[in-house]
């Protein structure tokens, strides 16, 4: 398959039921439709890749905008529950296209979705799409030759965009044995993402973790304590 490491880090976050709400396939490759339904498909167990009643999919047609009617109409589809699995999925392709009023019903649909539920937004560029859409989600990129590097692991995106009652379910799932491994890379992916988007919030938060890493590193303590540490340091009243 083409881009096997966009298509193999897919497959982990399945395994490991480390899932994003939101995802975001960009660039010039058309491709990343394919891998979009690839993964839709994978995710509902649908191995004939036909007609699936918890699959969706939106596309503007030629040059028009993606009109608000069908982002209500995939809200819509968003709220009923699965017909036939865990997940209901919607894929809007050229979402490029999606217009700003589209686009806001949108972030609503993130800010409001159901656990249930999974978006992944198909367009040629990122910036086309509204950075508080962005945020929220998991950013691939689709080029003619492959990226070396993908976002970080699925955890710390899950971690950084996912409610805060959803983040110790993530946590559990690392094992308090792997605590000064796993903040070293999540320190990394930080500074990363501060690299990208530089904010007062990400300063506090790398401040906080590089501290919490220090902690684990010269001391005893106990790591499920700096697991908490941590959750607290993501936390927004």
């Amino acid at each position: 398959m083409k881009y096997p490491k966009v298509s193999q880090y897919l497959s982990r976050c399945i395994d490991k039921d480390f899932l994003s709400h939101a995802y975001v396939f960009y660039g010039p490759d058309d491709f990343k439709n394919e891998i979009a339904l690839w993964f839709a498909n994978k995710l509902l167990k649908n191995e004939s890749s036909k007609f699936h009643p918890d699959l969706f999919s939106i596309e503007s047609d030629s040059n028009e905008e993606i009109s608000i009617n069908l982002v209500r109409q995939l809200k819509k589809f968003l709220t009923l529950r699965p017909c036939m699995g865990e997940y209901k999925i919607a894929i809007v392709k050229k979402a490029e296209k999606l217009n700003a009023y589209s686009q806001n019903a949108l972030l609503k649909i993130f800010e409001e979705a159901p656990k249930h539920a999974i978006v992944i937004l198909s367009a040629k560029t990122s910036d086309s799409i509204l950075n508080t859409i962005t945020s929220r989600a998991v950013k691939l990129s689709f080029w003619q030759t492959e990226s070396e590097s993908l976002p970080g692991q699925c955890v710390f995106e899950n971690l950084f965009t996912s409610p805060s009652a959803d983040r110790y379910n993530y946590i559990e799932k690392i094992g308090a044995q792997k605590a000064l491994e796993f903040f070293k890379e999540w320190i990394a992916f930080l500074r990363t993402r501060f690299k990208n988007s530089p904010t007062k919030e990400l300063v506090k938060l790398l401040t906080k973790n590089q501290s919490i890493y220090f902690k684990l590193n010269e001391t005893n303590i106990n790591p499920k304590f700096a697991y908490d540490e941590l959750i607290l340091s993501l936390w927004k009243p």
